[in-house]
């Protein structure tokens, strides 16, 4: 029982814990349901208590307004009084004391003339403001005929190409702007990271010149201490070759001093040679003595070494064979112990063998029934973690798949998508193409119809319309040529890019053919008449010339008038262009 309660103990906790869980998931169930609403308290504002001093200063401050404005009013009926008091006073000194007062005669004229001059006033401010609305309101028409006229020139064919260019040159300045703000920056980034690789550059440079300056200086001061050296070793050499030239000398004279004395000391030598060779035996001897005793001196230590080494091993047995004995003895002691009050608590509690035997067996049987519930609970956690797991890895490939199909369906759709808008793009590919096309006939058609008109007005002695038209032509020719000229300079004064205009005037030329020559070989060159009338041919033609001279002239004049207006239009356009491609230039080389 003793074996199974830690376990008992945390089935007991983990039943504790699950219950308190279930029940915050119950409480959290319904924790999104509205509550009661609480009812508003409308609390009353605390009475404002104030001193008396305070009480009159604010009173005092309140009713000073009211004090000046009385005093005002007063000053003012004074004034009156006294302007009053000297009018009065001027009347009587005019009138010399008599009656001031007028008749009712008098008094009605008066009413009359000033009732006439009020309705000249008000006549003439009525007339004066009916003129102001009325110019007033010409102005307004004609500022909405001019915007009208305006509006409708800009969205004539040319001038709405015009305006669409305005807008794409703005679109454009706005992307160059951010284009050039996004090449300032790298370029800062870029001299920015130039300035660190420099910086780094010369710190290393720097630290490269410092090291090799110190590596000069203490070379310097290598080849210094060297040169100290060898100058000192020169100076010692000098010293030792005087010392050694003078112990020459003294080693010359001590051999003469031995040669003399060698003589009278060999006898001497010789016996102290002897007596050396004796004493040298003698400590021969002396040292051999010395050495065998202190090989026995070591040969006793190594042997108490080795004792004591003994004595300890020995104790040391000892001491863990009393340990073990000691041990045995007192597990020997609880045994007896237990047995001594197993056979006094036997008679009292009528225990037997088999009844502990039937314990045992109890006991066994109910730790492993609670070990097989145990296992059970353990293996139906693990089929449930397995189960939750499954389905989770069910439910995660559910996900995957639909994901798959939904990105499969997207991808459909987008090829589906990007196949209709080719097929759009084809379309109107199409579509403008047979629309060129259209326009190709009918401009084929308007020429072959302008050659038909001018053959049937050379043909006929009447006013040409066709000259006409073409000076119309020529007119809104000059008129787009002078307002694209206008919108480039606002753009190059804005900053804008010349590209869209330059493109729209160049669509604009290429549809009304200007600028393009029709050239004649000179093999058709020829000067015959060709059924056309000479002079002389018809006693009318000199009438019909005579009186269309005139008007022949004008419009020719005026012809050669607008030519030179759109001429000078393409070269200040030309000019335009030029100056946008230097600045361009300049900016790549910058």
């Amino acid at each position: 029982m003793e074996t199974h309660r830690p376990s008992t103990n945390n089935e007991r906790k983990q039943a504790a814990s699950l219950s308190q869980f279930s029940a915050n998931l119950l409480a959290m169930q319904y924790s999104w349901l509205p509550q009661e609403r609480r009812a508003l308290i409308i609390r009353e504002k605390p009475p404002l208590v104030i001193s008396n001093k305070r009480f009159a200063r604010i009173q005092a401050n309140a009713s000073q307004a009211a004090k000046q404005e009385r005093q005002y009013r007063q000053q003012l009926r004074d004034q009156a009084e006294e302007q009053l008091r000297a009018g009065g006073e001027e009347l009587l000194r005019q009138f010399g004391g008599r009656k001031l007062c007028i008749t009712e005669a008098e008094q009605c004229r008066r009413e009359v003339q000033q009732m006439r001059e009020q309705e000249l006033v008000a006549k003439r401010l009525a007339e004066e403001e009916s003129a102001a609305a009325r110019r007033e309101a010409q102005r307004s028409q004609k500022q909405r005929i001019a915007a009208a006229k305006k509006l409708l020139e800009q969205l004539r064919p040319g001038p709405r190409e015009l305006q669409c260019a305005r807008l794409q040159s703005e679109v454009l300045r706005s992307v160059q702007a951010q284009r050039q703000v996004q090449v300032v920056f790298t370029q800062a980034l870029e001299r920015q990271r130039e300035q660190d690789r420099r910086i780094y550059h010369e710190q290393v440079h720097n630290g490269i010149e410092e090291a090799q300056r110190r590596q000069a200086e203490r070379c310097q001061q290598l080849g210094e201490h060297k040169q100290d050296l060898l100058s000192a070793i020169a100076e010692r050499a000098r010293e030792r070759q005087a010392a050694k030239a003078e112990e020459y000398e003294q080693a010359r004279q001590e051999r003469e001093r031995n040669q003399r004395q060698l003589r009278e000391q060999q006898r001497k030598d010789d016996e102290k040679q002897v007596a050396r060779r004796r004493q040298k035996r003698q400590e021969a001897l002396a040292s051999l003595a010395m050495a065998e005793q202190r090989q026995q001196r070591l040969l006793m230590l190594e042997e108490v070494e080795q004792a004591q080494c003994d004595i300890h091993n020995e104790g040391k047995g000892r001491l863990e064979q009393m340990k073990r004995d000691i041990a045995r003895s007192r597990v020997q002691q609880r045994i007896q112990r237990n047995e001594k009050l197993a056979l006094e608590l036997a008679p009292r509690l009528h225990y037997s063998a088999g009844e502990d035997e039937a314990r045992h067996k109890r006991q066994l049987v109910e730790m492993q029934k609670a070990h097989s519930a145990e296992q059970a609970r353990r293996r139906q956690s693990r089929e449930q973690a397995k189960t939750t797991r499954l389905a989770i890895q069910r439910e995660a490939e559910q996900l995957a798949q639909a994901s798959r199909q939904q990105a499969e369906a997207d991808k459909r759709d987008a090829v589906d998508l990007r196949l209709k808008n080719d097929l759009v793009h084809v379309q109107f590919k199409r579509q403008q193409r047979q629309e060129q096309l259209q326009r190709m006939r009918q401009l084929r058609q308007q020429l072959d119809e302008q050659v038909r008109q001018r053959h049937e007005e050379e043909t006929r002695p009447d006013t040409n319309y066709n000259r006409e038209a073409q000076l119309e032509c020529l007119r809104e020719d000059a008129f787009f040529f002078d307002y694209a000229r206008q919108l480039m300079d606002e753009a190059q004064a804005r900053g804008c890019p010349l590209k869209p205009f330059v493109r729209a005037v160049g669509q604009y030329k290429n549809e009304n053919r200007i600028g393009a020559g029709i050239r004649v070989p000179p093999h058709m060159v020829t000067r015959l008449p060709m059924g056309r009338r000479t002079a002389g041919d018809s006693p009318a033609e000199a009438e019909v010339k005579a009186k269309s001279s005139v008007e022949e002239a004008k419009l020719a004049e005026e012809e050669q008038q607008q030519r030179r207006n759109i001429e000078e239009s393409l070269k200040m356009i030309e000019t335009l262009m030029l100056a946008e491609a230097t600045a361009k230039e300049q900016s790549k080389k910058e």
